[in-house]
Parts: C-alpha cells; sequence; structure tokens
C-alpha cells in the first residue's frame, strides 16, 4: 500500500466510523522511543496509525471496518488505554521495494 492509499483508508475509516480519534500517526524516532515504540514501527514511516473509541464495542465495529479498507490491524492497550492500531504494511521488515518507491516521501531514518 502507498502512503496515499494509507492516508486515503485511515480517512475513509473516520468517515466510516465517526465515533473513532486518531491518537498518534508519524512519529520521530525520538517521539517514538519516548513512547516505548518498536524501532521497527510503522509509525517512523507515517504508515501506522492509532485510534481511541469510546467502547471496545466501538474498537471492534472500528476493527473490523479497517480490514475491509486493507489495513492491517491489532487492538492493544498502550497504557492510557485500549486504542485501535492500523498500518498499510505487513507486520515485519518494510520491503526493499516499498523504501525504492516511496522512500524518499516518508521520514523514518533510513532514507536519503
Amino acid at each position: 500500500m502507498s502512503p496515499e492509499e494509507f492516508d486515503r483508508a485511515c480517512r475513509t475509516l473516520v468517515r466510516g466510523c465517526p465515533w473513532v480519534s486518531e491518537t498518534s500517526g508519524y512519529r520521530s524516532k525520538g517521539r517514538n522511543e519516548a513512547v516505548g515504540g518498536s524501532p521497527h514501527s510503522k509509525h517512523l514511516l507515517g504508515m501506522a496509525r492509532d485510534f481511541a473509541a469510546p467502547s471496545m464495542n466501538g474498537l471492534g465495529q472500528a476493527d473490523k471496518f479497517a480490514r475491509t479498507l486493507g489495513l492491517w490491524t491489532y487492538i492493544h492497550d498502550v497504557g492510557s488505554g485500549s486504542h485501535l492500531h492500523v498500518q498499510g504494511l505487513e507486520k515485519g521488515d518494510v520491503p526493499d521495494w516499498w523504501i525504492k518507491k516511496y522512500g524518499k516521501g516518508v521520514r523514518d531514518g533510513r532514507t536519503t
């Protein structure tokens, strides 16, 4: 998924589930370390976002809808309550082809 497709999917998620609010998106390396994020977090690429909702039921509905949009998702508690984490890339290493194609447009510290 491209950064543009990811952004579009996230906007569609918020329109389709207006009870969710974004709590985290792009993170600098320093911010990611401060919040205890993985050094391989897709937040560093701008390809992950977290959303909160007033209830677990609302998070579950948003999770189900996000998956229909092609997003990789999971619900987790980051110490401040449960959040829906969505990302436009699969868990694990970012493919080299993706970095080559989109690397100049993302802020991940790995690209020039």
